[in-house]
């Protein structure tokens, strides 16, 4: 089970309300900033080249002269 909360940490700490499965488990607890995880996703983003690709311009609006 995961347990997935966003919390603005003004103070410093975290205080985080768990569910009653967790009790007497040992728990692994991750933190990351949320800037740094949109900068990340930014970088793994799939590129395309599209320098080659060719369209017919009356096929894609429809026009039939």
């Amino acid at each position: 089970m995961i347990v997935k909360d966003k919390v603005k940490a003004d103070d410093g700490v975290l205080h985080i309300k768990l569910p009653d499965e967790f009790k007497d488990k040992v728990v692994e607890v991750v933190v990351r900033l949320e800037d740094e995880i949109e900068k990340k996703l930014l970088l793994e983003t799939i590129k395309i080249d599209t320098i080659k690709w060719k369209f017919n311009r009356e096929e894609i609006y429809g026009r039939n002269f």
